[in-house]
């Protein structure tokens, strides 16, 4: 009888521990844009890659106003880590615009979770092969609020262009395939994932092209915005696109506070990155590299969290 009864409290404490193992769980919203935007369906495809391999973190992607909000959701503590662009949150740290007069010294840079290239595109029926024979064409440069529009204003300049030499449009990149087909605009500059759904179904009924950039307009371009790097469009990404091309590309990452659990970060970092191989079964991640992971130009202090992981891998020292 005794031991019946002892088996029993064995059980029971049992039970318990894994009761409290599960509910110990940290749940962490991650920001990230507007329900459906392609930040959200991101932060979907990487919370749903954590929370297959983790038993200590829970992920949910958050929608929010956009990456500029979510610098006030992490610095506040409302999220435990936010989606910006490496330049963003180079002026968030800083206190540059648009965060101009507000400084927050306490985020810290996560890793690079998505470099996404720069796609300078146009109609075929526009004749427009290099950057300079967009001068008097209609062209997309979108809103004033996105970050897109600062690529554009960028691109423009190191192509020895302005806004007054190309008949301007402000689009969202939701209405700019609409525009391309309907012969709108002549050409658009966004910020795709490489093999970008929407731009491949587009090229199912309208002839496009992608401007590749040449060696001195990426200098220029890459000198004139913080925290992106040289890229390079594979061969054969794009229906008729046959040849690499080459562009830049913006660095979306991950942030958080400085006071998030380092163990918890660690952890994070590594079920990401070692389940690489899983994440480029997305179509949004199929090109994403390790070597990807961290940027030097983003001149935000990493989280000890990351560091740790990221040197076990020889990217840092």
């Amino acid at each position: 009888m005794k031991k019946l009864v002892f088996l029993w409290i064995v059980c029971l404490v049992s039970i318990g521990i894994l009761a409290v193992s599960a509910g110990a769980q940290e749940k962490w919203a991650m920001g990230c844009s507007g329900s459906g935007s392609g930040p959200y369906m991101w932060g979907a495809t990487i919370a749903k890659l954590i929370n297959r391999h983790s038993d200590l973190i829970q992920i949910s992607p958050q929608a929010s106003a956009g990456y500029n909000e979510n610098v006030a959701l992490v610095a506040a503590g409302d999220i435990a880590v936010g989606q910006q662009s490496g330049v963003g949150l180079i002026a968030a740290l800083k206190g540059e615009a648009p965060f101009k007069g507000r400084p927050h010294p306490r985020l810290r840079y996560l890793f690079t979770f998505l470099p996404v290239p720069f796609h300078v595109v146009t109609r075929a029926a526009a004749n427009i092969s290099t950057p300079a024979e967009l001068k008097g064409k209609k062209m997309n440069i979108s809103l004033p609020a996105q970050i897109t529009r600062t690529f554009n204003e960028a691109f423009l300049k190191a192509a020895g262009l302005s806004t007054s030499d190309v008949k301007v449009f402000e689009m969202a990149t939701g209405q700019t395939f609409q525009g391309l087909q309907d012969g709108v605009i002549d050409a658009t500059g966004n910020i795709y994932s490489e093999g970008h759904g929407g731009l491949l179904e587009l090229m199912t009924n309208t002839q496009i092209k992608i401007l590749d950039l040449p060696e001195d307009v990426r200098k220029k371009f890459l000198a004139l915005v913080p925290a992106t790097i040289p890229y390079t469009l594979k061969a054969g990404s794009y229906k008729g696109h046959d040849q690499p091309i080459q562009t830049i590309a913006a660095l979306n990452v991950l942030f958080c506070r400085d006071d998030l659990d380092e163990k918890l970060v660690y952890h994070f970092t590594k079920t990401y990155w070692d389940n690489l191989a899983e994440l480029n079964q997305d179509p949004g991640f199929k090109y994403l590299q390790l070597n990807q992971a961290v940027a030097e130009s983003v001149a935000v202090p990493l989280h000890p969290g990351s560091a740790r992981y990221l040197k076990e891998k020889g990217l840092i020292k």
